[in-house]
């Protein structure tokens, strides 16, 4: 790369906001297909397990608001390929293991 060290540094800034809209803007999409039905129930477990997975109290870190564990679980969900079909609009219903046959 060239240019001085304040052009890189406002370059990587642009890229760093960019990612972030970006981002932004995914979980805005995959929530757009979900029912508010369905989005109400991935957001009450979102928070939820996010609470559990935090109520160690040697952790002495303050849990966040709603909306953004929310997000971060969606967006966490459309990064894996593997798991989260429904979340991901891979499938449209959660099938159990081995009932796919």
């Amino acid at each position: 790369m060239t240019g001085t060290p304040a052009e890189f540094d406002d370059r990587l800034t642009a890229y760093f906001e960019t990612r972030a809209r970006q981002r932004e803007q995914e979980i805005d999409d995959r929530l757009a297909e979900l029912t508010p039905r369905e989005r109400s129930l991935v957001r009450d477990a979102a928070v939820m397990g996010y609470v559990l997975g935090r109520m160690d109290e040697r952790a002495k870190v303050e849990f966040p608001k709603d909306t953004p564990i929310f997000r971060g679980v969606v967006l966490a969900a459309l990064r894996d390929d593997e798991n989260f079909h429904v979340l991901r609009g891979a499938c449209h219903q959660y099938t159990e293991p081995g009932a796919e046959s």
